[in-house]
């Protein structure tokens, strides 16, 4: 993982996984921040500290998304199937308290505060309560969300 002092956060939003089918237990939505250092990109998931690296923005997002569905599919393979073992796990995982995880997260709390605080000082003006709804959304996933489907990751186990 890339030395989180001196790094620009870039971007923030979320993962979200997305159980496509009711047999598959869901994983809560996890904190994603986009970091730059230099000219490398990295975009992490602060919940399990996975991340991912790349040239650009949507190379390293792109990276992040293969690098959790490995990891999905690995969780799964190391429970022999048993999702609802595996979905435990990385549910533990992401609650448990961490040094790095608590410095990513303060990270992502500032660049979501200054983004509110930019867009408040806008006074940008709704002109339709559709306007708002799409606004209300764009401060809530700022990025478009990661979506992995866990019945694939199931399947490959």
């Amino acid at each position: 993982m890339m030395d989180i002092n001196n790094v620009t956060v870039v971007d923030f939003g979320k993962v979200i996984f997305v159980p496509r089918n009711h047999t598959i237990p869901a994983l809560p939505d996890m904190n994603l921040i986009v970091l730059k250092k230099e000219n490398i990109y990295q975009a992490i998931c602060i919940d399990i500290e996975i991340d991912a690296i790349g040239d650009n923005f949507k190379e390293c997002c792109n990276n992040l998304e293969e690098t959790l569905f490995s990891y999905l599919t690995q969780m799964v393979g190391n429970y022999n199937g048993n999702i609802k073992a595996a979905v435990e796990d990385i549910i533990n995982t992401a609650y448990a308290p961490g040094d790095i995880k608590s410095q990513l997260f303060t990270l992502y709390i500032q660049a979501k505060r200054q983004y509110i605080l930019n867009k408040v000082s806008k006074e940008n003006k709704a002109k339709s309560r559709r306007e708002e709804l799409i606004n209300a959304w764009n401060r809530t996933f700022q990025i478009k969300p990661i979506r992995l489907n866990l019945t694939m990751a199931a399947s490959f186990a």
